[in-house]
């Protein structure tokens, strides 16, 4: 195995955490997954590093192909794991005196094990951000958040605006552009 130098290197690290963060943004995927992922994804690639030809394209570009088979391998491999580990919420002990055989019910009470696995960080994180995002409003866009949050539904909050819809749409698009200033990919 020839060295590694800090050049592929740096690409390893940076094609894996995007790899990740692209992962965890689509998917939804918990801290402890993606710190996994990212961490099967550099091993791969510091693996490879001997497949790697400088003459024959950059290591960015390398690290970045590379990264993207192994992401959706690994990808694979945890939705195949997440489908097969379920466990059922008030299942009874086979030897429990009130055991009823459940095997021809149709498995209401079985929920997916990931189903209530949360990233409360990034939910505070979010919050603060919303905060934040307000705090910056003018007044029409207070009133729009304000209607839109009532209504919950663009349709009935654009009855309600009393405006047009052409006008009600395009404040609904500024104040989209304004959430995005604030890490809100789809705002509204």
């Amino acid at each position: 195995m020839k060295p590694i130098n800090e050049e592929y290197f740096d690409a390893v690290k940076n094609a894996a955490a995007t790899r990740t963060y692209r992962m965890a943004a689509r998917f939804g995927l918990p801290i402890a997954d993606r710190e996994d992922i990212q961490q099967e994804l550099m091993l791969d690639m510091l693996e490879r590093a001997d497949q790697f030809d400088p003459a024959k394209g950059s290591a960015g570009t390398f690290t970045g192909v590379v990264s993207e088979h192994r992401a959706t391998e690994l990808l694979d491999r945890l939705i195949k794991d997440r489908k097969r580990l379920s466990f059922g919420q008030g299942v009874q002990a086979a030897n429990d005196p009130e055991y009823q055989d459940r095997s021809d019910e149709d498995g209401d009470s079985i929920a997916p094990m990931w189903a209530d696995d949360r990233d409360l960080f990034a939910d505070s994180m979010a919050l603060r951000d919303l905060q934040t995002a307000l705090a910056c409003m003018n007044d029409d866009q207070l009133a729009l958040f304000s209607l839109l949050e009532d209504h919950q539904n663009l349709a009935t909050a654009c009855k309600a605006a009393g405006v047009s819809s052409a006008t009600f749409y395009r404040r609904v698009h500024d104040l989209q552009m304004h959430l995005r200033m604030f890490g809100f990919r789809s705002a509204a």
